[in-house]
């Protein structure tokens, strides 16, 4: 395991079809990375207890994502969803919960009081919007009191990518856990200086085909571009 790949909390996105596929890619690859993001709303024969037995088996590690590519519409029912919320309860993992599209599961949460280790996000796949419109989201994240915040949202150009790793900056510097991303070509340089500027976790897929969101490098171009800044 690369010294780069420590320091910089890398994390692999895993999006596969079998119970037996996610815990096969752990296995195989997890060494290689400070954290994994399981999709389990791609996981097909999943069952009530899988995200929690996968907590308790990888402590620190895992992160449990309930979207799907894109914001595309899921599979998976919000008893079904809130019944593996429940199941994380006090468990070592974290819960990326996107703030606009899963915005009832998040009031949900904190109706009952769940306590789990939230990653609060905000997508955009359009656009970034204007500084003033994201101060707005980064206060609204902060309502729901996360362990992490997260901005990802499409640059269409490269002031955009210079305006979020900004964000990034301004968060780090009030003391916040955050990760600020930006998606598509333009955002391609908030993945390498966003990583090097304080994000909590970066995301690097094993290849371009097995990108989570556009823009993601996949971890031998990463490594390669440490030692390169090294």
């Amino acid at each position: 395991m690369s010294a780069a790949r420590l320091e910089n909390n890398f994390c692999l996105p895993i999006i596969s079809g079998t119970c037996l596929n996610v815990e096969e890619a752990l296995q195989r690859h997890l060494r290689a990375f400070r954290y994994a993001e399981v999709w389990l709303d791609y996981v097909k024969d999943r069952t009530p207890g899988f995200a929690a037995r996968l907590a308790t088996r990888y402590p620190n590690r895992l992160i449990m994502v309930f979207r799907r590519r894109n914001l595309a519409k899921p599979t998976m029912s919000a008893s079904e969803r809130r019944t593996i919320i429940r199941s994380l309860a006090r468990k070592k993992a974290l819960v990326d919960i996107d703030i606009t599209f899963q915005a009832r599961d998040l009031a949900w949460i904190a109706a009952n009081q769940i306590p789990i280790k939230k990653i609060v996000s905000y997508h955009n796949f359009a656009g970034t919007p204007s500084d003033t419109a994201l101060a707005l989201l980064v206060s609204k994240i902060k309502t729901h009191k996360p362990h992490i915040i997260k901005i990802a949202t499409l640059c269409s150009s490269k002031r955009d990518a210079l305006r979020l790793l900004e964000l990034l900056l301004d968060l780090r510097a009030s003391n916040n856990r955050a990760i600020v991303l930006g998606m598509g070509r333009d955002g391609v340089i908030t993945r390498v200086f966003g990583s090097l500027w304080g994000n909590e976790i970066t995301f690097a897929p094993l290849t371009s085909s097995a990108r989570s969101a556009p823009g993601q490098i996949p971890i031998a171009k990463l490594d390669s571009i440490y030692r390169a800044l090294r």
